[in-house]
């Protein structure tokens, strides 16, 4: 059976690197290196291209297209940008990945529900983080999310309520007809 890929995207380097440690000794899960970058990382990224802007998401999109990863894990604060655009930009350019995100204790649940409408398939947050970390990686890996029970009501809202505005559209569209 094939190791499943993790890569880890986070600006803090101490929570990357003990992340990357607890998975290194787990079986089954193959720690890939370098998607989080520095500014040297940049500006020696973009020696290797044409003269053009490169932006952080288009640098942390390119890392994980070069590794492909199975799960990504990222830091919450850096996919939350405008409308998620790290997310949207890694659903699209490298589908085959599972976002995980990493997550402070103080992060809003709507952060959350909006990064899950947009392409994440779960969160980690707090400092229960690293004891749960295998476990998320594997349940994400075989098609599941990985959310905080508490958020399952507010989730299964927007799911409804979506389900009821989408109801509503069609509705509306067929007596149009």
């Amino acid at each position: 059976m094939q190791p499943i890929t993790v890569a880890i995207a986070d600006a803090d380097r101490g929570r990357q690197t003990k992340f990357e440690h607890s998975l290194q000794s787990e079986q089954g899960i193959r720690v890939l290196t370098n998607v989080a970058s520095s500014k040297n990382d940049m500006a020696r990224n973009r020696r290797l291209k044409p003269r053009t802007s490169i932006s952080a998401i288009e640098d942390v999109v390119a890392r994980v297209r070069r590794l492909n990863p199975r799960v990504l894990l990222a830091n919450l604060n850096q996919c939350m940008d405008a409308d998620c655009a790290m997310l949207v930009s890694l659903r699209r350019e490298c589908p085959e990945t599972l976002v995980v995100l990493l997550a402070d204790e103080v992060v809003r649940e709507d952060q959350i529900i909006q990064a899950l409408a947009s392409g994440a398939r779960g969160c980690l947050s707090g400092e229960s983080a690293l004891s749960f970390l295998s476990k998320a990686v594997h349940v994400v890996d075989r098609g599941e999310a990985w959310v905080p029970r508490r958020m399952l009501g507010k989730i299964m809202d927007e799911v409804l309520h979506w389900g009821h505005e989408s109801s509503a559209a069609e509705v509306r569209l067929d007596s149009a007809c």
